[in-house]
C-alpha cells in the first residue's frame, strides 16, 4: 500500500491496530497508533477503544490509563465499552483502586448512565465494596436514581448477606424518584429468609402490605419457605391463607413450600392432608413434592408410607431424581432393610441416574454391616467385581 503511494487513513490504522492486538502484539499496535497521530489522522472513539483493548489484552494497566487520559484530553467521549474494557483489566490485575483515577480523569463525562453502568458491571463481577462505594457517589451527585443500578445494587448486597444495607436502600429508594417494585422486595425477602432474619422479614412484609407494592405469588412463596425454614409454622400457614384470599392463587411451589414446612416441623398429618388437597385442586405433585413427603415419612420411621408413596410416584409417571433415591435409600438403610435398599439402588442404575457422594455414603453404611466371604462375583450394590464380596448379615426386612 505504501509502495503504491496510497496513504493509510484512520480506518486503515484502526484495522491494523485491531489485528496486531488480537494476535498479542500490543507494542506493535501502539506503534501503529502513534504513527496514525503523526500522520495527522485524528483517532475517533473506535480507534481509541481498539487501542485500549489491545493494551488491556496485554495487561498493560499503566499504558491503558495513560491512553485514556490522552483520549479525554482530546475531547473524545468514552462510552460504556471503553469503561468495560478498563474495568475488566483493572479487576483482572487486582488494581480496582485505580478506578478512582479513571473517574477523576473523565469526571466531565461522568453522568448517571455511566455511573449506573459501572455499578451494574462491578456488581456482576462480584466486587461488592467497589460497587457500593460507586453507587453512593451516584446517589450523592444525581437527583434522580437509575432503576437498573438500584436493582443491581440490591442483588449484590443481598448475595453478600448485607441485608441491613439492602433494607436501607429499599427504604430510601423513593427519594431518588424510584418506586420500589415487587421484584426488589422479593430480592430482599429471599436474602432475609435464607439468613433466618425473621423479625426483619416480618416487618418488611408489613411495610409492603401497608405502603405497596402488592405481593405476588413469588412473594408469598418466599415467605412461606422462609417461615418454614425458621420453624415458624403458624406464620407460614397464615401467609398461605393470605395467598388463598388474595388476587394471586397458590401454585405448586406454594404447596411444596407449605408441605415442606409442615412435614419438617413435625406436622406430618397436615402435610399429608395438604398433599391430598393440592391434588383435589388440580395440581399434579412433582418430584419435589414426593421427595419432601418421602423424606418426612422416613425421618419419622414411617418406612412403609415412604415406600408406598414412592411406588405411587412411579405409577403417576413422575420420575424420581437422584435426591429422591438418596432419601429413600437412607430411609431403608437406617431401618435395616438392606435387601430393599440394594434393589432400589439397582432401579436407580436402571433409570440411568448417576450416583453422587450422598448415594455412596449410604452404600458405605450398607456395606459396613456385611461380613466378608472369599468369592469372586459382582457386587449387587456397586456393580464392581471384587475379590472380597460382601454378603449381608441377617437384618430386619431382608
Amino acid at each position: 500500500m505504501k509502495r503504491k503511494h496510497c496513504e493509510p487513513d484512520e480506518y486503515t490504522f484502526t484495522i491494523m491496530i485491531r489485528m496486531t492486538g488480537k494476535i498479542g502484539k500490543p507494542d506493535e499496535s501502539l506503534i501503529l497508533f502513534n504513527e496514525m497521530i503523526t500522520r495527522d489522522c485524528n483517532p475517533n472513539l473506535i480507534a481509541y477503544n481498539t487501542m485500549i483493548q489491545a493494551l488491556a489484552n496485554g495487561r498493560m494497566v499503566d499504558k491503558v490509563i495513560l491512553l485514556f487520559s490522552k483520549m479525554v484530553e482530546r475531547d473524545c467521549r468514552p462510552n460504556e465499552f471503553t469503561y468495560s474494557v478498563i474495568l475488566n483489566v483493572l479487576a483482572a490485575e487486582g488494581q480496582l483502586v485505580k478506578l478512582d483515577e479513571i473517574m477523576e480523569l473523565s469526571k466531565k463525562y461522568m453522568n448517571k448512565s455511566i455511573y449506573a453502568y459501572l455499578v451494574r458491571t462491578l456488581s456482576k463481577l462480584g466486587h461488592t465494596t467497589e460497587a457500593h462505594r460507586l453507587f453512593c457517589n451516584m446517589w450523592s451527585f444525581h437527583e434522580r436514581g437509575d432503576r437498573d443500578a438500584c436493582m443491581s445494587m440490591l442483588e449484590t448486597l443481598c448475595s453478600k448477606g448485607k441485608t441491613a444495607e439492602a433494607m436501607d436502600l429499599l427504604d430510601k429508594i423513593h427519594e431518588k424518584g424510584i418506586d420500589p417494585n415487587t421484584v426488589m422486595y422479593n430480592t430482599v425477602f429471599s436474602a432475609l429468609g435464607k439468613l433466618k432474619q425473621i423479625s426483619h422479614l416480618h416487618d418488611l412484609y408489613q411495610k409492603m402490605k401497608q405502603d405497596g407494592p402488592s405481593p405476588d405469588v413469588f412473594t408469598y412463596n418466599i415467605l412461606i419457605a422462609s417461615f418454614g425454614r425458621a420453624g415458624k409454622v403458624n406464620e407460614a400457614i397464615k401467609v398461605f391463607e393470605e395467598l388463598e384470599n388474595s388476587n394471586c392463587k397458590p401454585d405448586i411451589i406454594s404447596y411444596n413450600s407449605l408441605i415442606n414446612c409442615l412435614g419438617k416441623n413435625g406436622n406430618l398429618d397436615e402435610a399429608h392432608m395438604r398433599f391430598k388437597e393440592m391434588q383435589e385442586k388440580g395440581f399434579s405433585p412433582d418430584v419435589v413434592t414426593y421427595s419432601t413427603l418421602i423424606e418426612c415419612f422416613g425421618k419419622t420411621d414411617k418406612v412403609e408410607m415412604a415406600c408406598r408413596l414412592f411406588d405411587k410416584m412411579l405409577a403417576e409417571g413422575c420420575s424420581p431424581n437422584i435426591v429422591t433415591y438418596n432419601i429413600l435409600l437412607d430411609c431403608l438403610e437406617r431401618s435395616g432393610r438392606t435387601a430393599e435398599a440394594v434393589d432400589l439402588y439397582a432401579k436407580l442404575k436402571q433409570q440411568g441416574l448417576t450416583p453422587d457422594s450422598i448415594t455412596y455414603a449410604v452404600l458405605e453404611r450398607l456395606q459396613s454391616g456385611h461380613r466378608k466371604v472369599r468369592t469372586r462375583r459382582q457386587n449387587p450394590i456397586t456393580g464392581w467385581v471384587q475379590g472380597l464380596h460382601l454378603h449381608p448379615v441377617a437384618a430386619a426386612g431382608t
